[in-house]
């Protein structure tokens, strides 16, 4: 039972804040106000209490004494009066219509001989109010003169009945008016903050469209101005999400593009490279085959063709190599970016004995992801050069500098051959993956001596290279007449 009433106790807490959390923004305001208002109403009422008892209290005080100054003047002026009934009846008269006080003549027997007519100005009260506010009853008797017998003395009854009916009605009144002014500010702000809220539909429908898919949703900047800059900043993110998804389908379609790209460079080298050895292979096996049947088989040619087969079975897997280092992600692994590139160079200049390769690359770790990133971006230049131009140098340059991994890939095979000046759907892949890490990549024709230069960097976080400090900051990426002096440089060299 314990157990079952503090799960009880729990649940109610529970129960409480989850209609809280489905409950309206308009409704909250609307409980929200109604709870101040009635508190303000309470507190008005308990504040108009007390004041109105203390006024009671004082003003009936204040006609007490009054009408006993005046009845001890009375006292004080009968003896030396002629007619003391008709002065006492002129007095309980000048007391007719009072509202708070009432004069009474008592004889020696303690008859009422005379009394004055108090207002009537009250009418039914509340008895509750009666007994909240009316005071305990107050009658002062005063004798007279011994020359007013038989009359005795004067009786001073103080009736609260009147006051009470102004409190009362002053009590309505004020409450009344707090009660409409209340009201009427509850519709006034209602009416302002269901428009301030109406454009919150439009925007929640924008969302809904949003989650989707639909980046194209806007929304009116409408309402106050924090609903208007809430609708702009919606707006900004749609389409901003518009543009980010219009990139993502080019990216995808580049990288199809890509794909169908690399498949065909890949079958290229198979069937250009690989092929070849593989047919000089068989033609090597089949004339052993051939000779070894012969009746008298010639052992130097059958060695010599063995010797043809092994050294053709040796290019191949130095070309199997060379094609799973360019597929295969971990190119630098073991390496490092300097010895990756050279490897890769080196197996292109063994293929195009006719372009001078220069490489000015630095030592050290960069981390395998900004090396894998410089190392595919300057083998897809290299590449592309070779493919695309007709170089005769070819300078690779990777630097530190400023906290940043700068590369330069610059030819001289004759520039751009069309319009497309961002390179192919490698670079522009390669320009989408550098960029998600924080760099930047850039394609530019060189004027003398015509060719392609390809220069980025990469961000390297903790990088700070010896040198920053007295070089201070220099440029993102290689200088470029750097790289057209060595360009130059290579040419004399050849």
């Amino acid at each position: 039972m314990r157990q079952s009433d503090g799960q009880s106790e729990d649940a109610a807490p529970t129960g409480r804040r989850q209609r809280a959390a489905t409950m309206s923004l308009k409704a909250r305001l609307a409980l929200t106000l109604a709870t101040a208002f009635f508190a303000i109403v309470i507190l008005g009422a308990v504040l108009t209490f007390f004041q109105a008892r203390d006024n009671i209290h004082t003003e009936l005080i204040a006609a007490r004494s009054v009408a006993t100054n005046r009845v001890a003047q009375l006292v004080a002026e009968l003896p030396a009066s002629r007619d003391v009934r008709g002065k006492l009846a002129g007095f309980v008269r000048t007391f007719n219509g009072d509202r708070r006080v009432k004069v009474v003549l008592i004889d020696s027997l303690g008859v009422i001989r005379d009394q004055s007519i108090m207002a009537h100005d009250f009418g039914a009260l509340p008895q509750w109010f009666v007994q909240l506010l009316a005071p305990e009853p107050s009658t002062t008797i005063m004798p007279l003169a011994a020359v007013s017998e038989p009359l005795t003395s004067v009786a001073v009854i103080v009736d609260p009945r009147n006051e009470l009916a102004d409190a009362w009605l002053d009590l309505l009144t004020s409450l009344g008016l707090l009660v409409s002014f209340l009201a009427i500010a509850f519709g006034a702000i209602w009416v302002v903050a269901d428009r301030a809220l109406r454009p919150l539909t439009a925007i929640h429908d924008a969302f809904a469209r949003i989650g989707g898919g639909d980046y194209s949703a806007k929304v009116a900047p409408r309402g106050p101005p924090e609903i208007q800059e809430l609708a702009r900043g919606l707006n900004t993110m749609t389409g901003r999400l518009e543009a980010i998804s219009s990139r993502n389908r080019r990216l995808s379609e580049r990288l199809l593009h890509l794909e169908d790209e690399e498949r065909a460079a890949l079958a290229r080298d198979l069937h250009d490279d690989v092929g070849p050895l593989l047919f000089a292979i068989d033609v090597d096996a089949s004339g052993i085959r051939r000779t070894a049947a012969s009746p008298s088989p010639d052992k130097a040619a059958i060695a010599e063709r063995a010797g043809a087969v092994v050294a053709a079975a040796h290019q191949a897997r130095r070309e199997l190599k060379r094609i799973l280092g360019n597929l295969r992600p971990g190119a630098t692994s073991g390496l490092g970016l300097k010895g990756a590139i050279e490897e890769m160079v080196a197996g292109l200049a063994a293929r195009h004995s006719d372009v001078a390769f220069r490489l000015d690359l630095p030592g050290g770790e960069f981390g395998a992801t900004i090396e894998m990133l410089v190392y595919r971006a300057v083998r897809e230049a290299v590449t592309n050069a070779l493919r695309h131009g007709r170089p005769e140098a070819i300078a690779v340059a990777v630097e530190e500098r400023a906290g940043a991994l700068a590369f330069s890939v610059s030819d001289d095979g004759g520039g751009f051959a069309g319009p497309q000046r961002d390179g192919g759907f490698g670079l522009v892949g390669m320009r989408e993956r550098i960029e998600a890490a924080g760099g930047t990549l850039a394609v530019e024709e060189t004027p003398a001596p015509k060719g392609v230069r390809v220069f980025g960097r990469i961000p390297v976080a903790g990088l700070v290279p010896p040198h920053a400090a007295a070089a201070g900051a220099g440029p993102a990426v290689l200088d470029e007449k750097a790289a057209l002096a060595a360009m130059a440089s290579m040419k004399d060299e050849r």
